[in-house]
């Protein structure tokens, strides 16, 4: 083990001590809270549509179905090799949820799900303009994604994406194996008010925001930089900044109008 990775390891060791003693609520995992949330809305009843965007790779939530065969999951994804990956699911499709071409029909789907996709988008006017087209009225959709205005953020954004991914690989090496990190992030209205202003816009209501706080663990290579990031969590949370939230779990309903209905595949695309 090199001088670097020793001297990370300590640190981190340190910072776990100090991560240890906070509370649960306080320090739990957007991934974790997002496939708990995705499952139950999709557990409500059988025979949903559920378009999985950015869902290459794997459906988190899958697992902790009560009946995945009772459903029609759909996998979007821009890149197709990511979507080779996925070989939970058979319903492809390859598309940029942004474009104005979005290849889903008009209220097709009960529930579109996505998890660290919205930050990776140009434009979430447009892509929350297609999260409410496709969806049937009365369906939901649930996003979890970071905060445009938590500091890991703000250095993503200010480093250019090959030296973030070298950063990122360098300093957190139990990264690697997960292999999904340091994708180029726009974190285009990536925030509470921003977001909030797109759901009404498009026509959603019945808004639930989670907000979560604890970044500084971004910052566990070197104990004194966390422990300095921490006092910035737990400020900022216990003040409820909603726009400094470092992570956001949004679920919304469609609003109310006349259903319609699709079952296989082909019958969603445009």
């Amino acid at each position: 083990m090199s001088l670097l990775a020793r001297f990370i390891a300590a640190n981190q060791r340190l910072s776990k001590t100090a991560e240890d003693r906070l509370p649960a609520r306080f320090k739990r995992h957007i991934q974790t809270l997002y496939k708990y949330k995705a499952a139950e809305l999709v557990n409500r009843r059988p025979g949903q549509v559920v378009l999985d965007i950015g869902g290459g790779k794997e459906c988190p939530f899958l697992p902790y179905l009560d009946a995945p065969h009772a459903h029609l999951i759909i996998a979007l994804d821009l890149s197709e090799e990511e979507l080779r990956r996925n070989r939970q699911l058979e319903g492809k499709i390859v598309a940029d949820a942004a474009s104005h071409g979005f290849p889903v029909r008009d209220g097709s789907a009960d529930l579109v799900l996505s998890r660290s996709v919205v930050e990776h988008i140009r434009d979430n006017g447009a892509f929350f303009a297609n999260c409410a087209r496709v969806l049937r009225p009365g369906g939901f959709m649930i996003h979890a994604f970071p905060g445009k205005f938590a500091p890991f953020a703000l250095i993503n954004k200010l480093l250019p994406n090959r030296l973030a991914r070298r950063l990122v690989a360098n300093l957190h090496p139990e990264w690697r194996e997960e292999d999904n990190y340091g994708f180029l992030a726009f974190y285009d209205r990536c925030y509470f008010s921003a977001v909030r202003d797109l759901l009404d816009s498009n026509g959603f209501e019945n808004l639930r925001f989670d907000f979560l706080y604890y970044q500084s663990i971004y910052f566990n290579f070197f104990f004194p930089l966390y422990l300095l990031m921490l006092a910035y969590d737990l400020i900022a949370s216990v003040l409820g900044v909603r726009n400094l939230a470092s992570g956001i779990v949004v679920t919304a309903e469609r609003s109310l109008d006349k259903p319609c209905r699709a079952t296989a595949l082909g019958a969603i695309l445009a």
